[in-house]
């Protein structure tokens, strides 16, 4: 029993290791390859299907509500920011970034598409 137990726990670590390896390459590469067709298709419409539980995080937030699109803080497909700098909010919250630490983005208090505070 105990060494099934080892082989499951075994079992687990090496999964993790692979999904955070994975989601480490993932954020490396930033935005898949999309063919000039695709890239007429609002970025909402395939992640909704594609990544749905992000869609819905924006849906439901202030942003999703106020109908800030993808590319406003992501930028589009020549310029794509995985992670958006802290830039790119200026142009909506200039007073925000102009108070914020230099050295820090807004993630360290606002999770990524929810916008509210972190608990």
């Amino acid at each position: 029993m105990r060494v099934k137990f080892v082989f499951l726990i075994m079992f687990v670590g090496i999964l993790l290791l692979g999904v955070g390896n994975a989601l480490k390459a993932a954020e490396k590469k930033g935005h898949p390859e999309l063919s000039e067709q695709e890239m007429l298709i609002p970025c909402a419409q395939c992640h909704q299907e594609v990544t749905p539980m992000i869609y819905n995080e924006w849906y439901q937030s202030r942003h999703g509500l106020d109908n800030v699109k993808c590319f406003q803080c992501h930028g589009t497909y020549e310029n794509f920011e995985l992670k958006p700098s802290v830039g790119r909010c200026a142009s909506c919250h200039a007073k925000e970034v102009e108070h914020s630490p230099k050295d820090k983005d807004c993630s360290v208090c606002h999770p990524a598409h929810k916008f509210s505070v972190h608990k």
